[in-house]
């Protein structure tokens, strides 16, 4: 019996040579690596926007709280002594924490960091907040791989949480820290762009400690800038 007649569609058709299928794999492959880490970095951008924003509204909201229980937050503020020099030790530390704030937060532990001046407080959605105990400064860790390696304003954030001109504070430095709310931090900040990228204080954003970038992240409508001076 004769084999099967070719149908019209199929004559004329080849098939891709080896040459042809490395070459395509090849073009396939160096699109993929142009393009793989723009998209890696922008996805590490969102994430962080998320946990910021997010980590800003919880910690206020439980602020807000607080107040509506006890008053102005100038009032309850200063039970740790809220100065350089703590009336606390860390267990009184926590202790504050828990009472005017932890118990409006959807904590999962509390540890005591090894040089007894701060805690950390691991959060339900995997963040880490940093408390010394003089209470107004706090650093945010994205996930426990920042706690374990931390990188200024990439995964590691600082904020305050300065609602009073404290002992040794100047004012003519706070004006843009104390605030009755937890605030990115702008400890010595003049209040232009320049100054959060660039501040000559080492705070700048791109200086060494990076404090600014959260203020400038916050600056920017909560999106990190095309000039951000770190990369992700």
């Amino acid at each position: 019996m004769p084999p099967p007649a070719k149908v019209a569609w199929q004559k004329g058709l080849k098939g891709f040579t080896l040459a042809e299928v490395l070459i395509t794999l090849g073009i396939i492959g160096v699109a993929a690596a142009l393009t793989m880490p723009a998209l890696i970095a922008n996805h590490k951008k969102q994430e962080v926007i998320t946990k910021l924003k997010k980590i800003y509204s919880v910690m206020n909201q439980a602020i807000n709280s607080s107040v509506a229980e006890y008053g102005d937050v100038e009032t309850w503020a200063a039970d740790c002594g809220y100065s350089g020099s703590p009336s606390c030790n860390t267990d009184e530390a926590i202790e504050w924490f828990n009472r005017y704030i932890g118990k409006h937060l959807q904590i999962t532990s509390i540890e005591k960091t090894n040089d007894k001046n701060s805690f950390l407080i691991y959060l339900n959605d995997g963040g880490i907040l940093k408390v010394a105990n003089y209470i107004y400064d706090m650093g945010f860790y994205v996930n426990k791989k920042a706690l374990q390696n931390p990188k200024g304003g990439i995964n590691n954030f600082a904020f305050r949480f300065n609602p009073v001109l404290a002992t040794g504070q100047q004012e003519s430095d706070n004006k843009y820290t104390v605030k009755a709310t937890f605030e990115p931090y702008a400890w010595s900040w003049d209040g232009t762009r320049e100054g959060l990228l660039n501040a000559g204080n080492g705070y700048g954003c791109g200086e060494k400690y990076h404090n600014y970038c959260t203020k400038l992240i916050q600056y920017e409508g909560w999106q990190i800038p095309k000039d951000y001076p770190l990369r992700f």
